[in-house]
């Protein structure tokens, strides 16, 4: 042990790996003895997978007998041969570079690999620009040449050498702490000198990285935008999608929750860095000679690995857009740092591939925007089949609930803070955009929703900050009702269900106007109108509703339980599977007691507070085919099977006759859109009990005898079959429904 000690404190990577694989304990007790001889074993088997395993085994040498002390581990995997000469000489420079912490030698040489890899070999990672055109500069950087620091107005002192005209930009979470900040008062001192004892420690690392990488610009946000001018503010947040794009790197801090935190890390990088070994391997799979084959480890280590909490910069609002925009990021992500960029991703432990955090749908998005082709258009789109445009759709809507649960200081900054990535894609599609939703299939954009229980899995958990957001509307209007910018929480999409629906509405005209900050519109539709009155069930999100109807509220989910089943007239439900209608008008308020209601199939889901007594409109949007087999939770969507229609629910503004604004959101199941009950009764996942003590099932029948559920028509045929993407014919419906087909204005 003595001797594996000291190799291991001479820089040998091997060494190193072997000397961390006993835990604490081990190294206490059975190896405690420096002194005593040990026998070493190291084995690999090169045919167990793709990725071979070392292992090592400690034994007690005593008589000539060996007996394991500690037996056989791993120690490192094969990530793969080594055939990158540059990667191999930039690894045997980092072995000997001081390696102790995340800003270290090590750790720039081997972010300058990569940031020269990238440069030189990744075409779909450069900006595509008009050749005559000068590269795009922000209104102010922060130049740190000649070892200090001060805010430069670029216009006045950057020309046209393209050498110049490169900066990098920063990613960081304000946090609690205070951070400095350029403000009127301070601007022209700034422009002079910054005084680095004064910056965060999360600015000065990312100085320091600057000026390692060998830059001498870098944008941070609260000092190259005058704080408290609201015109400087709005005219700077307009350039927002320009700034993050033309960066050649992102600085990323992704662990630091706040300024007083920084970039770096304390760890051994000689364990987090893999290492080169020399093995005899066979030079062909039949082959029975071997020859010397350069393979690269990555060391197991005892350090923190897999299943760590996401740091907590991805869980902030705004970023998600730094995220999107920037063609390569380095992020500094607690032990370790990673590498990404349009075409690839690596960390210091495989500096070439590996886990990536936000790959997947953040991807698709983000190479589209650095994309030369329109970004819903895709080569093998096939008639018959889900288009390519609703796949580049349903990935928008992926990144608007990720958008809408994390994190945000400023509530009005909910439209601003994603018209970034808006202004990017608007640059590669014909498509409009519309207040937060696209013109491409437009109805999908509209079936948003404010869930009763936690649907998505945030990027980062309680990011957002449910008790602060007293309000789920704005107290200023910054966007249509029909937008999900219109609430101030999380909203969720029914992913990936949602590409599968037919619309059964026409949009006959979008208009929207205003600044990328506030905007207002008006969306003319065609479709099938019904009304109603409904007793709402409000989602725990809406934090008012407690206040008005306590026993109609759901409860925040915790860790153990997701399940919020609601009590109404003795019987026990979820309002996943039941919501409390009634066509006429309820005989009080507030009353519990009207025969008039009725549990309906569906859920309906509430963008405010709304009366019991106040009548509601509801268009239906989109359809389709849905059966739940008895006993089953699988799902059939035959041409046979019962409707699931989607509909918004509308009031009146008051203002001009056919003119609404949304109020909530409604799905209908087993055909009670069209009056009817033509599913299961009872399936797994949706029941109906009594309150109380007593669980017993409550059947559809019973439902039906109180009154409480339509029966189907005895008198004639319901047709499930339609046209696809038309509005749906009028017979289809029951003799009792009243529905219009009627030409509408929602704003």
């Amino acid at each position: 042990m003595r001797e594996l000690k000291s190799s291991s404190d001479l820089r040998c990577p091997l060494c190193r790996a072997i000397l961390s694989t006993p835990i604490h304990y081990e190294k206490d007790t059975l190896l405690a003895d420096d002194d005593e001889p040990l026998g070493i074993v190291l084995d690999i088997d090169p045919s167990k997978g793709p990725r071979p395993v070392l292992s090592v085994t400690f034994y007690a040498v005593a008589n000539a007998q060996r007996v394991a002390r500690i037996p056989r581990r791993m120690v490192a995997a094969c990530e793969s041969l080594l055939e990158d000469d540059d990667l191999a000489s930039t690894l045997e420079r980092c072995s000997q570079l001081e390696n102790n912490n995340t800003g270290s030698d090590a750790t720039f040489e081997l972010a300058s690999y990569w940031l020269h890899r990238c440069l030189s070999e990744h075409k779909q990672c450069r900006m595509s620009s008009d050749e005559n055109e000068l590269p795009f500069m922000p209104t102010r950087l922060l130049d740190v040449s000649n070892n200090a620091i001060r805010l430069i107005e670029t216009k006045d002192l950057i020309g046209t050498d393209l050498n110049d005209r490169v900066y990098l930009s920063l990613s960081h979470c304000w946090g609690l702490v205070p951070i400095i900040r350029t403000l009127q008062e301070n601007y022209e001192a700034h422009l002079t000198n910054i005084d680095p004892a004064k910056l965060s420690k999360t600015f000065r690392e990312a100085v320091h990285v600057t000026r390692k990488l060998r830059f001498r610009y870098i944008w941070i946000d609260s000092l190259c935008i005058i704080q408290d001018s609201a015109s400087d503010w709005a005219a700077e947040a307009a350039t927002m999608c320009d700034v993050y794009r033309n960066a050649t790197l992102k600085i990323a801090a992704a662990h630091a929750g706040s300024g007083d935190v920084g970039c770096f890390k304390d760890r051994d990088g000689l364990l987090q860095f893999p290492f080169v070994a020399e093995l005899a391997l066979p030079a062909t799979r039949d082959a029975s000679s071997t020859k010397p084959r350069h393979i690269l480890l990555t060391s197991y280590g005892r350090i923190e690995g897999v299943g760590a909490p996401e740091p907590p910069l991805y869980g902030r609002a705004w970023v998600l857009q730094e995220q999107l925009l920037s063609p390569r990021m380095l992020i500094f992500d607690g032990n370790l740092i990673r590498w990404e960029c349009v075409c690839g991703h690596g960390n210091e432990r495989t500096p070439t591939g590996g886990m990536s955090r936000h790959i997947g749908l953040q991807k698709d998005i983000r190479a589209g925007i650095f994309s030369t082709t329109d970004f819903f258009d895709m080569l093998d789109d096939n008639p018959g089949k889900v288009s390519g445009a609703r796949i580049k759709l349903l990935h928008w809507c992926d990144a608007v609930m990720d958008y809408t649960h994390r994190g945000m200081t400023k509530a009005s900054d909910r439209l601003v803070a994603l018209d970034g990535i808006a202004q990017a894609l608007r640059m590669k599609t014909k498509r409009k955009y519309y207040a937060g939703l696209w013109s491409q299939d437009l109805w999908m954009g509209l079936l948003w929703s404010i869930s009763h229980e936690d649907e998505y899995t945030p990027t980062t958990m309680a990011s957002f900050d449910l008790e602060r957001n007293k309000h789920v509307r704005h107290d200023e209007d910054l966007a249509p009702s029909w937008s999900w910018a219109s609430v101030t929480v999380p909203v969720v999409y029914l992913v990936p269900t949602i590409i599968y629906l037919d619309h059964v509405c026409e949009i006959l005209s979008t208009h929207v106007s205003g600044t990328p900050a506030k905007q207002s519109g008006r969306l003319e539709m065609r479709g099938h109108i019904r009304t109603g009155y409904v007793d709402a069930i409000y989602p725990y999100a809406i934090q008012e509703a407690a206040a008005v109807a306590p026993n109609r509220t759901c409860k925040r989910p915790t860790a153990t339980k997701n399940s919020n089943t609601m009590s109404y007239r003795g019987r026990s439900f979820h309002p996943a599977d039941y919501f409390i209608f009634s066509e006429t008008n309820p005989s009080s308020t507030f009353s519990r007691l009207s025969s008039n209601w009725r549990f309906v199939r569906g859920t309906f889901r509430p963008d405010e507070i709304i009366a019991p007594n106040t009548q509601l409109s509801f268009i239906a949007i989109a359809q389709q085919h849905n059966a739940h087999k008895p006993d089953k939770f699988v799902n059939s969507h035959d041409s046979i099977d019962p409707l699931q229609v989607w509909s918004l629910a509308l009031l009146p503004t008051g203002r001009a006759e056919g003119e609404y604004r949304r109020v909530g959101y409604a799905m209908w199941e087993d055909c009670t859109w069209y009056g009817y009950m033509c599913g299961h009764g009872t399936r797994l996942g949706r029941t109906m009990e009594k309150a109380g003590d007593w669980r017993g099932l409550f059947s559809m029948g019973d439902l039906e005898t109180l009154g409480w559920s339509r029966p189907v028509d005895g008198q004639g045929v319901h047709e499930h079959m339609y046209e696809s993407g038309a509005l749906p014919k009028m017979d289809r419906y029951h003799k009792d429904v009243a529905v219009e087909e009627k030409v509408i204005v929602i704003v």
